[in-house]
């Protein structure tokens, strides 16, 4: 049986990822700072991991491939984004280098490594040059930089530059995850959602397709070395999205656009090209999104409830 090393197992994309490697008959060894682990079998690492702490776990497991999705985007801390995003990164790199065992490994890229789209249709494509414009996408792009580099002295390297998945789960820093949450929390028949503006078009896709494809993308050997956008290549007004929310809410809710909340980006369109994705033979399917809102929403209505109980 294969056996698969995960970082960030029971973050918001980890979780489907693990189920998706165990749909498919894979063992899973969660990497966690935690020896709470709901993910199954866990090996607790320390906050900071060097590449020995690393390279240790990595022969004792006998892991074949690793799954790198830990990291953060929350910008307050510099250093720690750096510490989650670059070092932990390089660490395993170095890690997986100097190993026996010579796992690959998939990175978790993002499209905020983009920054400002330079092609005059506003679509971003693997080789465009990047021009990132947050703290987090110069991170994530410092993160791609050293994979290509470790890939090109030898180790099966594939980056995955993931755009915007949406699902059950979503964190409620995120703009759709804040939106679920807060007409879960509607009581009776009327509410109010506050949110920012909703102009931004975004390259969405439901989070259990980009684990399907995060899972096959580093079995290709066309990939190894290689940064290929995860995404569905077509843009979806925010607003569109909050609007099906709103229809499946069975509530009346009132909008209320405050200028003070802000997303992670002030980027009015970032949109992926999916054309080397399909090179490879893989596609994500264009999500429905009146059905994630409902499966979104029925979710956070059902937690909301047991911690009432």
């Amino acid at each position: 049986m294969a056996r698969a090393l995960v970082t960030g197992a029971n973050g918001f994309l980890g979780r489907y990822v693990c189920r998706e490697l165990r749909r498919q008959g894979e063992s899973v060894v969660c990497l966690s700072r935690s020896a709470h682990s709901q993910q199954g079998e866990t090996v607790v690492i320390p906050e900071k991991p060097s590449a020995d702490d690393l390279l240790k776990i990595i022969e004792r497991t006998q892991a074949s491939m690793i799954y790198h999705l830990a990291g953060t985007s929350q910008m307050s801390d510099v250093p720690a984004l750096y510490q989650a995003n670059v070092f932990f990164a390089e660490a395993l790199l170095t890690a997986a280098a100097n190993s026996l065992v010579r796992p690959g490994i998939l990175l978790i890229g993002s499209a905020a490594e983009y920054g400002t789209p330079v092609s005059s249709d506003m679509t971003c494509r693997e080789g465009d040059v990047c021009r990132p414009v947050s703290s987090y996408g110069i991170s994530k792009l410092a993160q791609t930089y050293h994979g290509l580099a470790a890939a090109r002295g030898g180790l099966d390297v594939t980056i995955a530059r993931l755009f915007n998945p949406i699902g059950v789960g979503s964190p409620a820093c995120t703009a759709l995850g804040s939106f679920v949450g807060q007409i879960a929390a509607i009581k009776g028949h009327a509410g109010t959602l506050k949110t920012g503006s909703l102009d931004a078009v975004r390259d969405f896709i439901e989070v259990a397709e980009a684990a399907r494809v995060i899972v096959e993308l580093p079995r290709l050997k066309a990939a190894h070395g290689d940064v290929v956008n995860v995404c569905s290549g077509v843009g979806t007004k925010l607003e569109n999205i909050v609007s099906s929310l709103m229809k499946v809410s069975g509530a009346e809710v009132m909008l209320l656009k405050e200028d003070f909340r802000r997303g992670t980006s002030d980027l009015n369109m970032v949109v992926g090209s999916n054309a080397r994705l399909r090179e490879l033979g893989l596609e994500v399917a264009l999500p429905d999104f009146e059905a994630i809102m409902r499966e979104m929403l029925a979710a956070e209505r059902s937690n909301s409830q047991s911690v009432l109980k």
